[in-house]
């Protein structure tokens, strides 16, 4: 009888354990992202976990771990924990390594140094890692050119070739359902990129761009300088300027539209979507030039002649001189 009862105590007992382990829960009451590196170690992660509040009590995290032999085989990612994860299941997760990816916002960029830095901030890869495999391919000054401002996701782990591969590859989609508007428009793709990075700096305003790549069309149709401050600006790199003036214009630089003709040989930033239609889909006119608006609304004035222009920018520069700004 003793013997009996001691036999139903145990099972029970077994049971109890087996409901514990299975029905217990992370500990965390709103998602967590855990960042796993190469070189994270089993007592990093134990600490890592508990600071994040993922795992109070490590008994049982630790018994999943020796039981599947994953302390010495830790897997380098991204996981994000969800509130009432079962432990199990996190643990899971973890030893096969069944990451989460990450939302990677490519937005806009003015200098190579700047968009490596950027990204790489999203990534395991660093900054000098990347620079150093967009050089070996040769691509450190081109990559505006292979890469379109969006969202994408991405592993965390990625390596920067595969970074690469995978920006080449949006970009081949996104221009392949461009060929007739490049033809159309008598521009090469690489070109649509210049101009359309150009029309970046110049507004934000979107509903304005069309009519802006009109102008520089026009212009180049005509075998005029562009005369574009932006890339001024880009040529001297000094990006919080409010006046191109003086000998400014004569910096002796490829990227001068004042002093040469045509494109830049790259692009001045990595120009959104919406610049790349706008000179895509750009307003036909007979507008030469155009300046800031003298309300600052960001808007500018366009006129045809060059004495509409100056007169244009007469205003403007009165008002910049009555503000104080030089």
């Amino acid at each position: 009888m003793i013997k009996k009862l001691i036999i139903i105590i145990l099972i029970t007992l077994c049971i109890i354990c087996a409901a514990i382990i299975y029905l217990s829960n992370v500990n965390n009451n709103q998602k967590v992202d855990l960042y796993l590196y190469d070189n994270t170690s089993y007592n990093d992660l134990c600490k890592e976990i508990q600071d994040k509040g993922i795992v109070k009590n490590l008994t049982l995290f630790n018994l999943y771990a020796k039981a599947l032999d994953y302390k010495d085989n830790i897997k380098s990612g991204h996981y994000s924990i969800e509130p009432k994860t079962r432990l199990i299941n996190f643990v899971y997760n973890l030893i096969k390594g069944r990451q989460q990816p990450i939302k990677l916002i490519v937005g806009k960029s003015r200098l190579v140094e700047d968009f490596v830095q950027k990204i790489s901030e999203n990534f395991m890869f660093s900054s000098d890692n990347l620079l150093s495999e967009l050089k070996n391919e040769n691509i450190d000054d081109s990559i505006f050119f292979f890469t379109i401002p969006n969202t994408y996701e991405c592993y965390w782990t990625i390596s920067p070739k595969d970074f690469i591969l995978r920006m080449r590859k949006e970009s081949d989609k996104f221009w392949k359902n461009k060929k007739n508007d490049i033809e159309r428009i008598g521009l090469s793709q690489y070109q649509v990129i210049i101009l359309a990075s150009i029309i970046e700096e110049e507004t934000n305003k979107n509903e304005e761009k069309p009519t802006i790549a009109g102008v520089y069309i026009n212009r180049l149709n005509k075998n005029m300088l562009l005369q574009a401050d932006p890339t001024i600006k880009y040529a001297i790199k000094n990006f919080e300027l409010k006046r191109i003036k003086g000998d400014m214009l004569n910096t002796l630089s490829p990227y001068n539209t004042y002093k040469f003709k045509g494109l830049p040989p790259f692009p001045i930033c990595l120009p959104s979507i919406s610049s790349i239609n706008a000179v895509l889909n750009y307003e036909k006119h007979d507008f030469l030039f155009f300046c800031a608006k003298e309300d600052f609304s960001g808007y500018h004035n366009f006129a045809v002649t060059v004495a509409e222009h100056l007169e244009n920018s007469r205003k403007y520069h009165k008002i910049l001189g009555e503000k104080g700004i030089k």
